[in-house]
């Protein structure tokens, strides 16, 4: 006869351990284990527990070396990797079960308000409730207090009372946490690591079950907490860590001051609200309880105003800043101040921000009121490092600097060569602006332009004499003035007291602020610069009126000139500073910059080619503009293994550009009557020959990476842009396929001009024997199945490819290293010549057959 128990007898029959050990076993395996290995991982095994049993395992990625070092290795390992790191965001189910897992209850829902008051009752009263400690073991409890028979350290409250407000997924086996904790053995260091590998892997649950149950039998459990903590907040849930800090108090762990930072930098990161200052300003105040046993240090204190600088909440700033002593432990350091100065400038853009773009005189004041908030900031820097209790650090000088930068004048721009001056010892090389209402208003914007001229347009209809009265015989214009006077008067009132805040400000004289600071003594010392530094002031060049001469002396100065200022450039202070030549339309300069500096140190991007193109392309009145474009694509190809198909559109727009000059192509230089007859006899014969010559250039410059593109399309197998692709030919320069296909067809259209019978005259028939291969093998690419299936795939290199163009690229580095551009240009010409030989007999003999 066989005895059937109901599921609740059964339940609690497993729990009391009145079955087997064998019937134990069997049920518990039956069950799912953690929720998050379903809704995560639903693949994964749930058995499968030795799988992450060491983190050497794990594939660790290569620093990046060399550029043309083997990618490809160990990339299968990378991928999977990849796939069990956590995301950084989780769906409203995901946040739901997170929010569950450290609520210990699937239906509890976040207070911000409760949860504070909660935190701040624990801070007084844990130490008296709780006594377990890291290293002690659990206290025993008191007779008053119940505690059920059927509890298990993994699943102390899922208990017969509130097991139906968790859901079966949810729940952990207790033999899995028992297991689990046997293996560690009770080593913090090893439950920390078990931990850490479990939230890489997204099982929160489990690695929850095993803190709380570990911290219950009094094991060292301060790490995995922190870890636990740190997953919620990489995870963008505070509120879930905030519950898990809540919980890790009630259950007598204290936090340390790595948890406190913790948590507070996660709180800066975490979305915009102001509830999550709130909660970050109650684990701050936490820090200095009675019985924290932490003590408040200036990494807390930065990490809170952290906190209120990315959430917007310049009261609090201020109100902590205040707060801490002038000197000594606790005192603000770089960091602090720099904090402070990106707060107030970031407040200021977002105040700016909230205006109408016609309010220009409001504008310009808050952006004022920025400017002198950042130089009260500044007044204590410049106090405190003079006496040698601060260091001031590059961060905090390009912190003030980018803050100048926002201002309404060129006198702010001017200010920040005063600063590097000042704190860098960097000759200031530009000239001293005047301070004036012209330099104060070129600081708006286009849009703010033509809402000042709206709202003066509107003023002058509202003055003029309007010619309909109303039923009291009254003009409209004045009875609409009559109802005014009040409005009127609240605005004088305000303007008033405005001009009353300014005057105040002007009493606070900035004038020596930036004056030279001389060090006195070897313990201080100017800063040294940076490629950063050189960036800011080539903004603030670009920013003020007249500054391309400035720019132009600094950079000479900090990157071709001997001294102790010399800096090696990256690329994005390159990028800025062709975006300050094409103000100037120096082609010339951004071809000499290219060919000297960027191209030889290897920080030359396919943007830089783009802008530097550009820069030619302004500069389109200068008769050598031709000769400049051409350099420029033609050292595309000694940094780059593809060609950037922005660099060659641009050529193609630039092309047509001067094609379109009559006067410019009359005087140009670079085109070669080589291979051109015919003979002009009348002024409209002349106009034809220069546009074939112009022609005949362009393709015999565009036509070795016609070559490059038709050899990747052919034999480099273009795929979807994946990340198994990027990783494996990264740094490998790829092309978008649909933008090569839209290229290469915009080159055949050009071909097919030069060959047609307007030009015939002027193009020789060798070279009309090569445009004519060269037609055909480009055909393919109007072809419509050819551009569709090109169409969302990546174009990469071969493997020759990448080999001739690693020794190509390091031969002329290495060339222009020792000094031998000349000879090395010659050798390059040489080789260009004898590849465009090579293409020309292989076109013709395709002609031929």
């Amino acid at each position: 006869m066989t005895l059937r128990l109901p599921g609740s007898l059964v339940n609690r029959a497993l729990r009391s351990r009145l079955l087997s050990a064998q019937q134990c076993r069997a049920a518990t395996a039956a069950r799912n284990l953690p929720v998050t290995q379903n809704l995560f991982n639903a693949t994964r095994a749930a058995s499968s527990l030795s799988a992450y049993s060491s983190e050497n395992h794990r594939p660790q990625f290569p620093s990046h070396g060399d550029r043309f070092d083997n990618q490809a290795q160990g990339q299968v390992q990378r991928k999977r990797s990849n796939n069990r790191m956590p995301k950084n965001t989780l769906n409203p189910a995901k946040r739901e079960l997170l929010m569950a897992v450290a609520s210990n209850n699937r239906s509890a829902r976040y207070d911000n308000e409760k949860e504070i008051a909660e935190s701040e009752a624990l801070d007084t009263a844990a130490a008296q409730d709780y006594g377990a400690v890291e290293g002690q073991e659990k206290r025993e409890p008191s007779e008053d207090e119940e505690t059920p028979e059927t509890e298990t350290p993994g699943q102390e409250n899922f208990n017969i009372n509130n097991q139906r407000k968790v859901p079966r997924e949810f729940q952990i086996a207790p033999s899995i946490v028992n297991m689990e904790l046997k293996w560690l053995m009770g080593d913090p260091q090893k439950i920390a690591d078990r931990v850490r590998r479990m939230l890489r892997n997204d099982q929160p649950a489990l690695a929850a079950a095993i803190v709380r149950a570990g911290t219950k039998q009094g094991l060292g459990t301060g790490v995995a907490w922190n870890h636990l903590i740190a997953y919620c907040m990489e995870q963008q849930h505070p509120q879930a860590a905030f519950k898990f800090y809540n919980d890790m108090k009630k259950r007598g762990r204290r936090p340390n001051t790595h948890l406190y930072t913790i948590m507070l930098k996660g709180f800066s990161s975490a979305q915009m609200s102001p509830s999550v200052v709130k909660t970050a300003a109650s684990v701050y105040r936490s820090i200095s309880a009675p019985n924290s046993g932490v003590e408040l240090n200036i990494i807390h204190t930065n990490a809170m105003l952290t906190v209120c600088h990315r959430h917007g909440d310049m009261d609090r700033l201020w109100k902590i800043a205040g707060e801490l002593p002038e000197e000594g432990e606790g005192a603000p350091d770089s960091t602090t101040y720099t904090v402070i100065l990106n707060a107030v400038q970031f407040a200021a853009r977002r105040d700016i921000e909230k205006m109408s773009p016609d309010q220009i005189d409001k504008i310009l004041a808050r952006k004022s009121q920025a400017i002198i908030e950042g130089k009260r900031v500044w007044a204590d820097v410049i106090y405190r490092w003079k006496n040698q209790t601060l260091e001031v650090d590059n961060s905090l000088v390009n912190a003030m600097a980018g803050l100048l930068l926002d201002g309404a004048s060129d006198f702010d721009c001017y200010n920040v060569m005063e600063l590097y001056k000042q704190t860098m010892g960097i000759p200031i090389l530009a000239k001293r602006p005047a301070e004036s209402e012209k330099t104060t208003r070129r600081r708006i914007t286009h849009e703010q332009n033509q809402a000042i001229e709206t709202s003066e347009l509107q003023r002058q209809e509202k003055m003029e004499d309007l010619p309909f009265v109303d039923e009291n015989n009254n003009p409209l214009g004045e009875a609409e003035m009559a109802g005014e006077p009040a409005e009127v008067a609240e605005e004088l009132e305000e303007e008033s007291s405005e001009m009353e805040e300014q005057e105040e400000e002007e009493d606070e004289s900035f004038d020596d602020l930036f004056k030279p600071v001389v060090p006195g003594s070897d313990e201080m010392s100017f800063l040294q610069p940076t490629s950063k530094e050189l960036t800011l002031l080539l903004n603030a060049c670009f920013t003020m009126t007249q500054g391309t001469d400035g720019a132009l002396s600094y950079w000479k100065y900090m990157t071709m000139e001997e001294n102790h200022h010399r800096i090696e450039p990256d690329a994005f202070t390159y990028v800025t500073y062709f975006r300050m030549l094409r103000i100037s339309r120096s082609s010339k300069i951004a071809v000499k910059t290219l060919r000297e500096q960027m191209v030889p140190s290897g920080h030359a991007t396919g943007t830089a080619f783009h802008i530097a193109l550009s820069v030619c392309r302004r500069d389109r009145r200068n008769h050598s503009v031709l000769l400049h474009a051409n350099e420029v694509v033609g050292l595309m190809d000694k940094a780059l293994i593809l060609p950037d198909i922005r660099v060659l559109d641009g050529y193609l727009e630039t092309i047509q550009i001067i094609s379109g000059g009559h006067s410019v192509l009359l005087g140009l230089r670079g085109l070669e009557s080589k291979g051109v007859g015919g003979k002009t006899r009348t002024l409209q014969d002349v106009g034809k020959k220069l546009q074939a010559l112009l022609r005949l250039n362009a393709i015999a410059t565009l036509r070795p990476y016609v070559a490059q593109l038709h050899e990747a399309i052919e034999n480099g197998k273009p795929e979807e842009n994946t990340r198994w692709s990027d990783a494996q030919n990264k740094l490998a320069d790829p092309v978008n396929g649909s933008a090569a296909a839209k290229f290469m067809a915009r080159v055949r259209l050009i071909v097919d001009d030069t060959l047609s019978v307007h030009y015939k005259n002027f193009v020789s028939k060798e070279e009309r024997k090569i445009l004519l291969a060269e037609s055909k093998m480009l055909k393919k690419y109007s072809d419509q199945k050819v551009i569709a299936s090109l169409k969302a795939k990546t174009v990469y290199p071969t493997a020759a490819q990448k080999e001739a163009a690693k020794e190509r690229i390091a031969n002329y580095q290495e060339a222009c290293r020792l000094g031998q551009n000349g000879s090395e240009e010659s050798t390059v010409a040489q080789t260009d010549s004898g590849s465009q030989r090579e293409v020309k007999t292989q076109a013709e003999a395709e002609a031929k057959a």
